[in-house]
Order: C-alpha cells, then structure tokens, then sequence
C-alpha cells in the first residue's frame, strides 16, 4: 500500500511525500514553489493526476488564501485563483452546501466567508465576489489584555469548524472562547458563544462522532475541555463539570508548564471516544528561560498525549503519552483510513509516521521516519 503525502508550512516548498507502508520506508517525490508561510492546505478534488487543493498564506497585516493544482505527471503547481485575508489567515474549511470556504485570521480576529465556484473541469475556484467578515468583540478590551498578558491582547481566531445543522464554531485563543455563528447564505450572526476558562487560549476544537460533544484544546493552558452541545446555542455557554485534563507529560515540571504550548487536536475517523493531543516546545524549556534553577532534562523530541473517554465521551478513564523524535510538534494529520498518523517537526526532526493499533487506537508504533532532504518550517500535511 502506498500513500502520498503534501508538506507545508513556513518555507519555499509544498513537497510531496511517498509513503509506503510495506517497506516502510517515507521519500520525497517532488518539492514545487509555494506561497510565503503555507501553514493549511486541504484537498479539494481530484483528476486523473491532478490533485486540486486549497492553501492560505499568512502574512501580518494582510495575507492570502488562493487554490491550486499539482499535476504530479507533468511535475507541476499552479495557483488557479487568489483572494487577500486580512492578517494571519489560521485555518478553513469548505462549507456542506459549498457555497463558501470559511475563514479563521488569527490576527485579523475575524470570521469570513469567501464564496466560492466549483465545476468538474476547474474544480474548487474562489469567486469574484466579496467576502463576508464578522470581528467579535474582545471579551477584555476594558482590562486591554487576557489572563494572559502577551498572549491576549486581542481576539485571535485559530481554527472554524460546522457541525451538521450548519452552525460555525471558532476558536478563539485571545478571548478564551469559542465563537457559535449561524449562516444564512452569506450572512453571519452570532448566537452564542462556549465559555473556555480563563487563560484557555482556545486553539483547535473536534466533535463527537454524534457532534453531542465539543473538545476544545487551549494551547495557554494545556488542558482539553469539553462542551455539551446537546442544547440550543446561547451566550457564556460552560465546560461539562469535571472535564478539564492537563496533556503534558508527567516529566515536565509544573514551573516548566508555560514555556510549553499545546498544539493540535484529533479525532480518530473510525473508533470513537479517543483523542490525540499534541505538545510541543519542550525541548526549548530552558532556551525561552535561561534563568532557570530546574534545569530540564532535554527529551528526544515532543510528546503525544492519548486520551482514552468513557462511552458516553464525557470522562477520561486513561492517559497516555507517546514519545516522537521530532522538534516542535506543528502539524499531526490522520490518514483517511485511520491507519497511520504523520507527525512534523517545525524547528526539526523531520517527519515521523506511526501505525495506529490496538482495539482502542491506543497503540501507536513507530514505522517509518524522513528528515534528510527536508527544508525546515514545516507546519501541515495532508493525505492524498
């Protein structure tokens, strides 16, 4: 069985990546020119040999998100269309009745709706349209800052998601919560929102297989939390009591804790009530604080927290950790057949691919590894 894998993040390349589970062995196929700091891409469709995709660029005032195609025959990438985002486009999805793309900006702090075209000889194009914009208000603009000071001094969504009656869900890591909006076409109104704890930091959020539930990660705390969405949206909407569980390794001292962040969020696609929690910076511990008395041990690489939930997801019965080789964990992406899970290292490492076993997907074994070859900065991937 062969898999191929697409790489981005902030460098000069999107690169593909052969995976071939019988060798075990990862290679890399081709590099092509992306767009500066390509931190999300998602397939879009696919033809023959060309794979169409959708990507975003950040930028600090102003950024980009555009489509593009790889014609992995002719060894070629071109963007097809291109739209400007206001700053630090974080990550989108395509809307289910595909009349959008919904956007996140991490430091525009906005939700947008870009409308979009798709037709089978183009595919996905951004459309000649204006987009939709809604900016929340910032919960702590009368204070001018979050619990966290520097972290906090704005809104900053990180992630939009739709669950199946259509309502839009953002997290928001400057305001500790996650925003719900109702769409009407092109419209958007917010209707309420889940009330993350202070100093949260809100950054990726999943569903239940049944979408009753949300699990929020907070990248400041550390901790994932859980919502009950089984009620109408409302305002400062609270965590279910008693869900709140810290995904750093036991090995690092608590004093450590906040030069740590907290990364991404996962579900697996077949088995139900387990989630995949990253970490990362903790070989960095004592670089952000030279200060330090309690000099770290400096680990292999960052660690994955596997949280296993009771049947009804609303508890932790057990959690476990994975220790991976690579260096700042960015980027954590499932295959589609929920088989393996490719891992990246941002400041290095390069990237790391495990089988997912036992009857619990709890068991996670180390297959294949690559970083000769692989420009640094790499932040996403995706199955094709």
């Amino acid at each position: 069985m062969s898999y191929t894998i697409i790489l981005s993040g902030d460098r000069s390349s999107f690169t593909t990546v052969s995976f071939d589970a019988n060798q075990k062995k990862l290679a890399v196929t081709a590099d092509y020119p992306s767009p500066p700091n390509a931190s999300w891409v998602e397939p879009s469709s696919s033809l023959g040999p060309i794979n169409r995709l959708v990507g975003l660029s950040e930028g600090l005032e102003s950024g980009s998100l555009y489509t593009f195609e790889i014609d992995h025959q002719k060894k070629t990438c071109k963007i097809t269309s291109q739209k400007t985002t206001l700053g630090a486009p974080a990550h989108f999805i395509t809307l289910r009745d595909n009349p959008a793309l919904a956007l996140g900006t991490y430091l525009g702090g906005s939700v947008a709706l870009y409308p979009i075209s798709i037709t089978e000889k183009s595919g996905l194009l951004l459309a000649d349209a204006h987009r939709t914009e809604f900016l929340p208000e910032f919960p702590y603009q009368a204070l001018g800052h979050g619990p966290s000071e520097g972290r906090q001094r704005q809104c900053h969504v990180h992630q939009v998601l739709e669950d199946k009656r259509g309502l839009l869900y953002a997290p928001d890591l400057g305001a500790d919560r996650v925003w719900i909006f109702k769409r009407d076409q092109m419209k958007l109104d917010l209707c309420g929102w889940l009330q993350c704890p202070p100093g949260t930091g809100a950054r990726h959020a999943v569903f239940s297989p049944e979408e009753e539930i949300i699990y929020v990660i907070g990248e400041l705390s550390h901790t994932v939390i859980a919502f009950d969405l089984s009620t109408p949206p409302g305002e400062n909407m609270q965590p279910i009591d008693g869900f709140s569980h810290n995904i750093i390794p036991p090995n690092v001292h608590l004093d450590h804790h906040f030069m740590m962040d907290s990364s991404e969020l996962c579900v697996h696609p077949k088995i139900p009530n387990i989630l995949y929690a990253s970490n990362r910076w903790e070989r960095h511990i004592q670089e952000r604080q030279s200060d330090l008395k309690i000099v770290p041990e400096v680990p292999e690489g960052d660690s994955i927290a596997i949280l296993l939930l009771s049947a009804d997801g609303r508890k932790l019965e057990e959690i476990k950790h994975v220790r991976t080789r690579v260096d700042t964990i960015r980027g954590m992406r499932l295959s589609g057949d929920g088989k393996y899970v490719v891992v990246l290292g941002q400041e290095g490492g390069g990237i790391e691919v495990y089988s997912i076993g036992g009857a619990r997907g709890d068991v996670w074994t180390l297959v294949a590894s690559l970083d000769e070859g692989l420009e640094s900065g790499i932040k996403h991937a995706v199955w094709l």
